[in-house]
């Protein structure tokens, strides 16, 4: 395969969002790209040993030649029609550079009859003949915007689709599916084009509104779904010949459809019901407050409208269902809130005793020791000594214990109280009395990523079951 250059003139580029955040950029453009030679396949049929074969290239190669040098009926390229003319504004247009293309467009033709011939009877007919016809269209260039078609493609559709309708060998049904596709490139463009921004804006309203805030429901699927915006429609598809995988870009209805039918697979698959068997239900009465919350806030971001034809019902019926809606949720989560309320005052009286006791489940502690010996370097070593070069690791390590999702491992204790226990715990640690090392700033650690570290190694112990199922 040759070389290709292609120039690409930028036309306009505009930026694309999401959450507020610019994630990319859509523009339009065009280009300009030289025809390029492309390989035949094998097969049963070979052109070079077929009379009939070596004849049509001949001629057309003569005919298109004269076309090219042009006649008296037509005018030689680019002055053959006002729209390649349009190719003398450009600097990098050099007719030279289309000298072999009437051989080369020839040869296509013989190629491209080839391979429909070796290939109409194999399993997957079909995306072998029409990858290999898209790869040849696609070796044909570019023209820049109002200067016409690649030169001699139209020739290229017209020998084709002569060739197909004249082999009788072919099924009916098969050369009308090839012909159909054929006739794709030639009929204007009527499928609805997208723009980017409508269909991040479509994904931005749905991610806005599905409740990833039940933590008990949806874990980390926020993140998942922040990072993989559904623009494609389907999977990507290779083709063999281009080495290109496509995939047709969503419509804004397609894409509609495609989180109606994500929110309905979400909803069947992470339920009540799943967690209950897969034994996730440890607090109830927490799940229960979370889905209040959560149905409240949906409620409100849907906001109130009143369709009332004098104004100031509209207001007093709005005003009035916003109370019924308020009294209601707050007589809901009213008695679940005083066992939490009770909770955390047991919390304030009973502080921990030992470094054991600083963790919601007791045989935590080990393995989230156990995290501070596998970083590299190592905080400490197998009989818990402080070897460490910087302490300001031991509030990171805390700080992702504390914020751990769907749980906190461990509790929330004043600093001095993380740091007597510590100190009793890890020799040689010597945290400063007034706990000082959990209010610096630690740049070198942050620039270190130590806390995406302690993640990570608190992620493998949760996958292994270190820290229990």
């Amino acid at each position: 395969m040759m070389e290709r250059n292609t120039k690409i003139f930028i036309q306009e580029l505009k930026p694309i969002a999401f959450c507020g955040k610019i994630i990319g950029y859509e523009g339009k453009a065009s280009g300009y790209e030289l025809p390029f030679e492309i390989e035949p396949t094998e097969g049963d049929h070979n052109f070079n040993n077929c009379e009939r074969c070596k004849e049509n290239l001949n001629e057309i190669t003569k005919r298109l030649k004269e076309r090219f040098k042009g006649n008296h009926n037509i005018k030689p390229f680019p002055f053959c029609c006002t729209h390649h003319e349009n190719l003398l504004k450009f600097k990098e247009f050099n007719r030279a550079s289309f000298a072999n293309v009437p051989g080369m467009v020839a040869r296509k033709l013989i190629y491209t009859n080839q391979h429909i011939i070796n290939n109409y009877s194999v399993d997957n007919w079909y995306k072998v003949i029409t990858d290999y016809i898209e790869w040849t269209i696609e070796s044909f260039g570019q023209m820049p915007t109002d200067c016409g078609e690649p030169i001699f493609l139209g020739e290229y559709f017209y020998h084709i689709q002569t060739f197909i309708n004249k082999n009788n060998d072919i099924s009916i049904e098969k050369r009308s599916q090839i012909l159909e596709f054929l006739e794709s490139y030639l009929k204007p463009k009527t499928e609805q084009v997208t723009d980017l921004n409508i269909l991040i804006t479509t994904y931005e309203k749905w991610f806005n509104i599905f409740p990833f805030e039940l933590n008990s429901y949806f874990g980390d699927l926020k993140q998942y779904f922040e990072k993989n915006i559904p623009i494609l429609n389907g999977k990507p598809e290779v083709n063999p010949y281009t080495g290109l995988a496509k995939a047709k870009v969503h419509t804004k209805s397609s894409l509609i459809e495609a989180l109606i039918n994500l929110t309905n697979d979400i909803l069947t698959k992470i339920n009540g019901v799943t967690l209950y068997e897969k034994g996730l239900i440890t607090d109830s009465s927490k799940i229960r407050l979370e889905l209040l919350i959560n149905n409240r806030k949906l409620k409100i971001k849907e906001g109130y409208t009143n369709n009332s034809t004098r104004e100031e019902q509209q207001y007093g019926k709005i005003l009035k269902e916003w109370f019924n809606d308020e009294k209601e949720f707050i007589d809901e989560i009213t008695p679940l809130l005083k066992p939490s309320l009770q909770l955390q005052m047991n919390n304030r009286l009973s502080n921990p005793k030992s470094f054991e006791e600083l963790f919601y489940n007791s045989q935590h502690a080990e393995p989230c020791l156990d995290i501070l010996r596998e970083l590299e370097p190592p905080v400490i070593d197998a009989i818990n000594s402080y070897i460490g070069k910087n302490k300001g690791v031991i509030p990171l390590w805390l700080k992702v214990l504390k914020n751990n999702k769907p749980n906190p491992i461990i509790r929330h204790c004043s600093d001095v109280i993380y740091k007597d226990l510590l100190n009793q715990k890890i020799k040689g640690l010597n945290l400063s009395r007034d706990a000082s090392e959990f209010r610096k700033q630690y740049t070198r650690l942050k620039n270190d990523n130590t806390e995406l570290d302690i993640k990570s190694i608190l992620s493998q112990f949760s996958q292994s079951g270190k820290l229990g199922k």
